[in-house]
């Protein structure tokens, strides 16, 4: 029996001493560093921030940075700076004593997500698609020369995607997308930069609407021409031809081509 044996009664009495010191070591560095002995005494940008504002910041993060440097929340900091208009993602790390360093990425917008704000304020889509909304009054001339890009919530994903596919396509004319829509019928359409609109009607997939953008391509030089002006719109949806209007005239004007049916 354990009672027999001296050797072990010493070795478990060691043991129990031994955690019995641990647990209070533990205890009195949780105490220690729960105590309000060391604060975050300052929070630093790891590098300059053009757009978004140092004092929208500060007002985010404040109500988390209080109480010690050990405990402090340091996912509830970065939550709160991204928060904050044209904050894109932030990273919070604890540096040297007492001490945070905040770094932020800004957003960069790559179009315009619908028509201007109503309130002060407009959205704007990302190179992810995604949607974010920043005061006009700190756009400048931003967003200037940026396409417009419209459908129904949550499709900025596939609005960006087939703007950069399109706009790759649309290359070999020289033309560049000022506006892209995906209307609340899922009909797509487009406009180019000399105010020509492309009806592409009610596609799928991408693939079958770059057939109809690689049609208008291949009829670019015959729509365009020694004409005076480029046409107004261009309906890429009949399955045989490609129906074109021009500003004087009357009527549209069929162009045949060489397009298979499409259901």
């Amino acid at each position: 029996m354990l009672w027999n044996r001296p050797d072990l009664m010493n070795r478990l009495t060691s043991l129990l001493w031994g955690l019995g010191l641990l647990l209070i070591l533990v205890s009195g560095v949780l105490m220690v560093i729960r105590m309000p002995f060391f604060p975050v005494r300052e929070v630093v940008l790891a590098k300059p921030l053009e757009r978004v504002q140092v004092e929208d910041v500060r007002a985010g993060i404040a109500p988390y940075i209080g109480g010690n440097f050990f405990t402090v929340d340091l996912k509830a900091i970065r939550q709160g700076a991204e928060q904050q208009p044209w904050v894109y993602r932030a990273d919070v790390r604890r540096q040297g004593f007492g001490s945070l360093s905040l770094d932020i990425d800004e957003q960069v917008p790559v179009a315009r997500w619908g028509n201007e704000g109503t309130r002060s304020a407009s959205d704007w889509l990302n190179r992810d698609g995604d949607v974010f909304e920043v005061p006009d009054s700190t756009i400048g001339d931003l967003g200037k020369n940026l396409p417009v890009l419209h459908g129904p919530l949550d499709t900025g994903n596939e609005l960006m995607a087939r703007y950069v596919r399109y706009s790759a396509l649309l290359a070999p004319t020289g033309r560049t997308i000022r506006q892209l829509e995906l209307s609340p019928r899922l009909s797509w359409s487009l406009r180019l930069d000399n105010g020509t609109r492309l009806e592409l009607g009610r596609e799928r997939t991408l693939n079958s609407a770059d057939e109809q953008v690689e049609i208008f391509v291949s009829l670019y030089p015959q729509l365009v021409g020694n004409r005076p002006v480029a046409p107004t719109v261009v309906d890429l949806r009949y399955p045989a031809g490609v129906a074109v209007r021009y500003p004087a005239a009357s009527a549209a004007t069929s162009i045949p081509s060489d397009r298979k049916g499409k259901s």
